[in-house]
Parts: structure tokens; sequence; C-alpha cells
């Protein structure tokens, strides 16, 4: 069994390197992709794959850190690669109710964040653990063609943008309007467009562009806070059990290090339009 406790230093260790590696890339994973996700919008869409493809790796990542540091504490040793694969393979529905069930053997006392969007956070994250699995590949699938599943941009609005959208501040879809009606008296009769906006519906008048752009900048706030806030929860057992490892004298890095940009408060998560773990 490798020696997890005894080194002249950190980097003799042999698990040091590894889990600082490892907390590296996941930290910049889920950087890449929330920065990609908040400048999203209806005529970029490349930015919702980009995005998400790099926030689920992210994702993963800090949960199987979270539950090799549980297996760590709890029996002195790192499960096998057969057994995380076996156990979860790349499914995030697996892992986060994994890393729940971690999360409930802790102090409750000494946890503050929670999952955003109780009625939505549900259908985001098997959204998320479908791309993981599958649906990352979906343009490659209709080009080769495989029975394709609906378009994971789509998907997205379908199932999180929408509800996001039907919760908007009434103040706010009342400006919104206003805004639109004076772009639209303004430029309707001077442009042609011809676009769609995120889950397809066509885009053919300037009052829909306007629409579709101010919608676009709505979910793509919310909906890269909900996956900011998701990650905080997750990373808050991470580091919790990074602690405790620490505590029992293992070799372990200091995991807030490398994501302290996510131990903030919603508003100010919410108003970031880049993240970056330096």
């Amino acid at each position: 069994m490798t020696n997890t406790k005894s080194a002249a230093s950190p980097w003799d260790s042999p698990i040091f390197q590894p889990l600082l590696h490892e907390a590296g890339l996941a930290a910049q994973s889920l950087c890449v992709g929330l920065t990609t996700l908040r400048k999203a919008n209806y005529q970029q869409t490349e930015r919702y794959y980009g995005g998400f493809f790099n926030y689920t790796i992210g994702l993963e990542r800090v949960m199987k850190l979270t539950i090799l540091l549980d297996s760590l504490v709890e029996d002195g040793k790192f499960p096998s690669d057969q057994q995380l694969r076996s156990a979860y393979g790349h499914d995030l529905s697996k892992l986060l109710d994994a890393v729940q069930a971690i999360r409930a053997k802790l102090d409750q006392s000494e946890l503050h964040w929670q999952l955003p969007h109780p009625d939505i956070i549900g259908d985001a994250v098997v959204f998320l653990a479908e791309f993981a699995k599958t649906t990352r590949y979906y343009n490659l699938d209709v080009l080769s063609g495989r029975a394709p599943s609906l378009d994971p941009v789509a998907r997205w609005f379908q199932v999180v943008g929408q509800p996001l959208l039907d919760k908007r501040p009434a103040w706010q879809t009342l400006r919104v309007a206003a805004k639109v009606s004076v772009v639209a008296e303004l430029l309707d009769d001077k442009m042609l467009i011809r676009s769609m906006t995120e889950d397809g519906t066509p885009v053919s008048s300037v009052e829909e562009a306007a629409i579709a752009e101010h919608n676009s900048e709505y979910v793509a706030k919310e909906g890269t806070f909900l996956c900011t806030a998701l990650a905080r929860y997750v990373i808050e057992v991470l580091r919790h059990r990074g602690l405790a490892a620490r505590g029992a004298g293992h070799v372990v890095p200091a995991f807030g290090d490398f994501f302290a940009l996510f131990n903030n408060d919603d508003a100010l998560l919410k108003n970031r339009r880049s993240f970056s773990i330096h």
C-alpha cells in the first residue's frame, strides 16, 4: 500500500504531486468552462459546447478527488481505478450522490453552501451528466448517422434556460420589453435578420433578435451562476475532506488554495464575467 504519511517534505510523498496536479487541472477546467458559458449567446452557440465540455470535466474531477480523499480519511487508502470506474464511470449524477453522502457525515454547522435553485438543479445535473457521457458528441453523432438526441444547447434551454426566464423578476421583463420596442421602432425596416435562438426558434426581425439577445444574456448570467454554485457546493466538501486528511497526517495539498474563488457569496459569483484560479 502506498505510504501517504511519512515524507521529509511534501515533494517526497508519492501522492502529493498527483493530487496537486489534479486539483489544478480541475480548477482550471472549471474556470475555463464557466468563463466560456458566461459569454455564450444565441449567435455563438459554440461557446455552450465548449463551456459545458470544460465545466463537466472539471466538475467530475473535483467530485472524484472528494471521493478519493474521503476514502483516504476513512480507510487510509485510495479506492482502485477499477472501483472508481465500476461505481461511477463518468456519471455526474452518481458522483454527486456520493459527494452528498460524504457531506452528510460532516459537521453541518461548518458547512455554508447549498445547492442553488432547488426546483431546477435536479434537471440541470441530469443534463450535465448526459453531456459528460454522451451528448457532448451530438454533432458528430448527427454527421455519422447515429440517431441523435436533442441538441444539448436546445436541451439546456428547455430544462434550465426557460425555467430561469420564467423566474425573471417582472420589472426586468418590463424593462426588456421597453428596450426591445425602441430598438425595433428604429431599425426594423433597415435590417435583414436570419438566425435562430438556442432552442431553434427562428429569428427574423429586429424585435425577435433583441428579445433573443436579452434572453441569452439573462440565461448566461443565471445559468453560469447555477453551475458555479453547484461547483462551490462540491468544493466545500472537498476542502473539508482535505483538511481531515491533513489532520490525520496524510501528505495532501491545501485544496482550498486552488478553489478560493468559489468560496464567495451568491452576489459576487453571479456578477462575475470571467473566472480564474490566479
